[in-house]
Parts: structure tokens; sequence; C-alpha cells
């Protein structure tokens, strides 16, 4: 009971504060699944006699955490009309800071973080919040007759108490999953959840990017979703043609097996169609897909070079594990930038002058690649193509890449008018593009999706970020992608200039530390959870970011860095 309480108290605090072969047979369940246990857990309780106002809103604001019986516990503290019509399926996330009584009600007062929509979809805001409370007395007790449209989540619940789970689909440009973040209740993420948002498609800005392997006509079937003892998941379907195409198949199997991965000890995927299985290739013999044999589908499960690379009085070279210098053989002496690609086949360099570009293999011959752009640099591959920044003819700054004739062409972006784009990371899947943009002197981080092209992109959104200490961050000069759904960042907050983690939505924000000196260049090793980080300031000292070390000082005397891309 002390450590209830103890719960409870520190909830309120928070709320104010802001703060092998497979076998197909045996047991089947419907269960959520934790990847790894909470240091404590929310236990909700209903109002207690005589609650006070501010008490009162204090817990619905934490019951809210718990969805079970559609939100049973919270709806306890609302009348009982405002408890009928009351609907907790989209969500705002806020951090409070003022809780106070107000005539005939209770306001909340903070900002706003997010939106989240009935399909786990989050919107990142930054913009203050105020929400009343109209309490009225039922039964003698106080109770909440003016219920908020959905739920009101604290930045706290929200990401200790959510899943943030990656769906994939089908990339247009490719035979790759590409991840779509959704985030959901941990206690309502099941096979049956996955598999519901599959069949109801990604997010509107990667309609163009990817496709959906589930036909429009599937439905779940009686039996839904559901996983054995030996994490193999079977999944009923209705709708599915028994002439669907072996590519087709192939597709649907990487799919669904993919996004059940947000599920740990899924190993293998049976679908199933009236009782009768329905069979994917390359199964194994018995009947199961195994998640092991789907790698290919997957672009960070691939072979992938570790090395930091840079460049040192013109030369290009790697990072040892011994924090030595190793030019890179055959030299390309007078090169400003390199870029490596992720599998450690394709290099890139950039000369001095920034207007001479040379691709070939790592490790042998490189041919000069023409450019009718000067001041070329920030080099990087994605699934194989290159992709930098150059200047035309009207001095503009342009996002270049190289088509599929290796001419280097513009990419088209949409701007607004007098607006450059100072920095961008194109994601591993090739399906979106982050770039920092300058208006004047304010720069903002946006996200933008990667047409099938690979020369055009669709649409803009910003994202908005707020530091784990609650201010803005802002003023954002470099950025690069640190997993398949995270971006590392350099930006500035109420505490100073740090390096930051942040999902591409604006969720889940980590500050890595202050930054020393003037960062220059920031670099990550794109890896399934997240890789390495490292920066680089205008002194060539450059720094790595470990979990368990923080940031070490490697090597001096770089003028350019990059990981494997």
């Amino acid at each position: 009971m002390k450590r209830l309480i103890g719960i409870i108290m520190g909830l309120v605090v928070v709320l104010a504060s802001g703060c092998s072969n497979i076998p197909t047979t045996g047991p089947v369940e419907e269960v959520p699944y934790s990847p790894q246990p909470r240091g404590i857990d929310i236990a909700p309780e209903p109002p207690a006699e005589g609650v006070t106002p501010i008490r009162l809103v204090e817990g619905f604001l934490q019951a809210m955490a718990d969805p079970a019986e559609d939100y049973a516990v919270a709806r306890q503290y609302l009348t009982t009309d405002a408890a009928s019509q009351w609907d907790p399926e989209t969500a705002q996330v806020v951090l409070t800071t003022v809780t106070t009584e107000a005539e005939g009600g209770v306001r909340v007062e903070g900002d706003l973080l997010g939106e989240l929509d009935d399909a786990g979809r989050l919107t990142s805001a930054y913009r203050p919040f105020t929400y009343e409370f109209g309490l009225v007395r039922e039964d003698g007790e106080w109770r909440i007759g003016t219920a908020p449209e959905g739920l009101l989540l604290s930045r706290y619940i929200f990401e200790r108490y959510y899943s943030h789970v990656p769906l994939y689909f089908m990339s247009r440009a490719g035979t790759h999953v590409v991840p779509d973040l959704r985030h959901v209740p941990e206690a309502l993420l099941t096979p049956t959840w996955v598999v519901d948002a599959l069949l109801d498609g990604s997010s509107p800005q990667l309609v163009r990017t990817v496709s959906n392997a589930f036909p429009s006509n599937v439905t779940l079937g009686p039996d839904m979703a559901k996983i054995d003892s030996q994490g193999v998941v079977t999944v009923d379907l209705l709708g599915l043609d028994t002439a669907m195409t072996g590519d087709a198949r192939r597709a649907l199997g990487a799919q669904l097996i993919w996004s059940l991965t947000s599920i740990p000890r899924v190993t293998g995927l049976v679908i199933t169609q009236g009782g009768v299985g329905f069979a994917l290739p390359g199964s194994n013999a018995a009947g199961v897909l195994e998640l092991a044999g789907q790698l290919g589908y997957q672009v960070l499960s691939r072979g992938a070079t570790p090395n930091l690379y840079g460049i040192r009085e013109g030369v290009p070279g790697r990072v040892s594990e011994e924090a030595q210098f190793v030019p890179l053989t055959p030299q390309a002496d007078g090169s400003a930038d390199v870029a490596v690609s992720l599998d450690g086949v394709s290099v890139a360099y950039v000369d001095e002058s920034r207007t001479g570009l040379s691709l070939g293999q790592l490790g042998g011959q490189v041919s000069p690649v023409k450019a009718e752009f000067t001041n070329l640099r920030a080099p990087q591959f994605a699934l194989g193509a290159l992709w930098l920044l150059g200047d035309g003819t009207d001095g503009v700054t342009r996002l270049l890449t190289l088509d599929r004739s290796e001419h280097v062409v513009a990419v088209g972006t949409t701007l607004p008018e007098g607006a450059v784009v100072e920095a961008f990371a194109v994601s591993p899947t090739r399906a979106r593009l982050a770039l920092v943009v300058r208006s004047g002197q304010v720069r903002t981080l946006s996200l933008t999706a990667v047409l099938p092209s690979g020369t055009e992109t669709d649409g803009s959104w910003p994202l908005h970020m707020v530091s784990p200490r609650g201010s803005e961050i802002t003023d954002v000069t470099a950025v690069s992608w640190q997993s398949e759904t995270a971006l590392a960042f350099i930006g500035s907050s109420a505490s100073g200039r740090s390096v930051f983690l942040a999902q591409s939505d604006g969720s889940l924000v980590e500050d890595l530390g202050p930054v020393v000196g003037d960062v220059a260049e920031i670099t990550a090793m794109a890896r399934l959870g997240g890789g390495s980080v490292a920066i680089r300031n205008e002194a060539g000292m450059v720094w790595r970011f470990e979990a368990r070390t923080r940031w070490n000082r490697i090597i001096e005397d770089i003028s350019a860095i990059s990981f494997g891309a």
C-alpha cells in the first residue's frame, strides 16, 4: 500500500510539473507484450469519497494511463452523462504546468506537445494549452461534467506507458519495408491491433511513397490474430484471392511479419482463411514464415559498415578502433568530403574546389561525375544512390541526387519563398527527407516524403520538439538518421546548444548533452534500435557518443565526418 501511495503521489507531481523449426500447434493467446519491465506500475483508483476538485482532476488525468475496459476507471471521475459521451479514441499530449481551481471547475494550463489521431499517428505541436474542467455535484460528490475531447496525456504517461510501434508498408521504390510510426497504450498492443492498423493503411504523408500489401477488400477473420507459446502468430483473414501472385504473397508476408516485430517474441507467421492455411513463399515445412528468413526486406538488417569516415588535410580515411586515422586506398588526395554507402561498397568524394565529384567502389577506382553545380557538399548515400547539396548558377542552394543515368539533377522540393536548404538527411529506406530550412534568420527542421522517382518530394511537415526539461528546441543546424525512425540533430533549448535525439514525428526527445565548441557537423550510424552518433567542431575535434560513456573525444584535425549510409 505504501508503494501504491508513493506511485500515485509521484504521478501527481509529474502531472503538475510536466514531468528454428517452429511448431504450429500449442496454446494460443492474445496478450500485450512489454519489451522490458517497467520500473513502476500505474494503478489508478476510482475517486475517493469526499475528493476535492483538484484531486478529482489529477486522479482523472492519472487514470488515463489505464485503458482497461475502455478506460473504466477514468470514466468514474465523470458524471453519468459525460462518461457515456466521452470518446477516448484520440489524445493530446500535454506538458501541464499549472492546475488551479476556477469558478465552477478546475483549470489546467501548460503546453501542447502533440496530437494523436485514432490510428495512433502523432502530429507534433508546441503551443499554449488550457482546459477548464467543469465540475458538478452528483450524488453529493464532485464529478467532471465537461470531459475533454479524447485523452489528455502527460508527457510522462505517453513516453512511459505507450508503445511506440513502427508499422511497415512496402516501398514503391524497391522491395523493402518502410516504417510508419504509431503510438498505442502498451496494454492494447496485441497482434490483432497490429493487423487492424495495417488494414487501415499508411499515414497520409506516405501514400505516394509506399503501398499496402493487404488488398483493400481484406478484413480480419473471426479468429483474429493470436500468438502461441513459440512466438508464431496466426492471422485469420477474409477476402484473400487464392490466385494472388507469388510476389504479392511475399510482400504480404514481409509487411505483416515485420510489423509484428513490435511484439518482440514474434518468431514466425501463419496466415489462414476460413481455417485453411494461405501459402506464403519461403515458409518452412511446417508452413511457418520465419522472421529469420525475411531479413532482406529490412534495409538496416543488411550488411553494414560500422566505420566512421573523415577527411584529414585533404585525405579521406577511416577512424580505426584505436582512434587512428587510416587513409583510404587508393588515395583521393585533395578531397573535402567523403561518403560511403551503408554496405561499405560505394564511395563518393567531393574535391577541395567543391566543383568536382567522383564516384566508385570503396578500395577501387573512382570516376568523375559531371556536376553543373558549385559548392558541392554534404554527400550521403541512401539505398545506394548519392545525394548532396550544391549551388546553381543563380547561387541558390539546391538538393541534388544522381538519377538512373548517373547525372546530377536537382530534387524537386517545395519551400517557402526565399527559404534555403542548409542541411539534410535521407532516411535509410529513402522514404523521407529531413530538411534544415532557413527563412531569413530562422531555421526549422521539417520532413518531406520522397517519391519513387527519387527526384521529387511530396509535402512538408515541420517538427515541433520540446526538450526533456520542457523548453522548445530551435535553431537546428545539422541532422542525421540514427535509426529507421529516429533523428540525431543539433539545436538550442533554454539550456543552450546540445545534441538531441527524437523520433521522426517529434516525439521521445532525448538530450545527449551539451556540445563543445562551435559544432559544424553531425553524423549517425543508422541501426535498428539506434546507432552511434559523432560530431565535429570547427576546430576539427571529433567526439563520439556511446550510451555507457557518453561523449568521448576520439580524434583531431578532421575537416569532415560521416558514417556509412
